[in-house]
């Protein structure tokens, strides 16, 4: 494919190249990056730093290295709106390329609000009114993500999705953020803590807006999500309207 049609999306020549690079590799070192696109390391590591900023790329460190990924091709839709027509164009192609390098199992991280919402628009995405949607709520996102906690409540009042909610007892006093919460929500004597930890599907999405710049890390398993469901569910059970 062109790599110019990327680029009219708002890619760098050098962004485009590499995005393309590992939606062929799926999660690669950089080493490997280097030896499809012939670029020299230092402007891969300047692309791989703009495309993560922008929420198109992820990296995991194994082993104190770091491992880099593409992000789901539909997510160009979210970085550029009013591209949408190209980015639709795109889209399938860019989608059986990755599709070569997907697997069951994977570890994504987010960086800055607009990677934070990035994760949050791709995991509505993915849910329907029938799918369970849980979270251990730190009550910290309608402040770090602004304006948009309240598209987000909005769209998942749109597609029915009830989220279960388990805040810390010292949250009830929110009472501005719990009315235009959409979900049942519970309390529950927690205790102080940074972070959201979303269970939906085969995903865990745990979000810290603390942090600087503040970061998510998605985890896809099945048997981590199932294993966390189960943990909220016994706290469900004991937590209090």
């Amino acid at each position: 494919m062109e790599l110019s049609k990327i680029e009219e999306l708002g890619l760098t020549k050098h962004e485009a190249t590499v995005y393309k690079a590992l939606l062929e590799l799926g999660e690669t070192k950089t080493g490997a990056i280097v030896k499809i696109t012939t670029l020299h390391r230092v402007l891969i590591y300047d692309a791989l730093e703009s495309l993560i900023k922008k929420g198109l790329a992820s990296y995991v460190i194994k082993e104190n290295i770091k491992y880099f990924k593409a992000a789901d091709p539909e997510r160009l839709l979210d970085f550029l709106k009013e591209k949408q027509e190209t980015a639709e164009e795109l889209i399938p192609e860019l989608k059986t390329i990755q599709k070569k390098s997907l697997s069951k199992q994977s570890v994504e991280i987010y960086e800055t609000v607009v990677g934070l919402k990035s994760a949050f628009r791709n995991m509505l995405k993915e849910l329907t009114s029938k799918d369970y949607h849980y979270v251990f709520a730190s009550g910290n996102m309608a402040e770090a993500v602004g304006d948009y906690y309240y598209s987000y409540q909005k769209e998942k009042h749109e597609k029915h999705i009830v989220t279960h909610i388990i805040y810390d007892v010292s949250f009830r006093q929110k009472k501005e953020v719990i009315k235009i919460t959409y979900g049942k929500i519970r309390f529950f004597p927690l205790g102080p803590f940074p972070t959201d930890t979303w269970i939906y599907k085969d995903k865990v999405l745990i979000v810290n807006y603390t942090t600087k710049p503040p970061v998510a890390i998605l985890i896809t398993s099945q048997e981590t999500a199932d294993s966390y469901k189960r943990i909220f569910e016994g706290y469900w059970k004991q937590a209090k309207v």
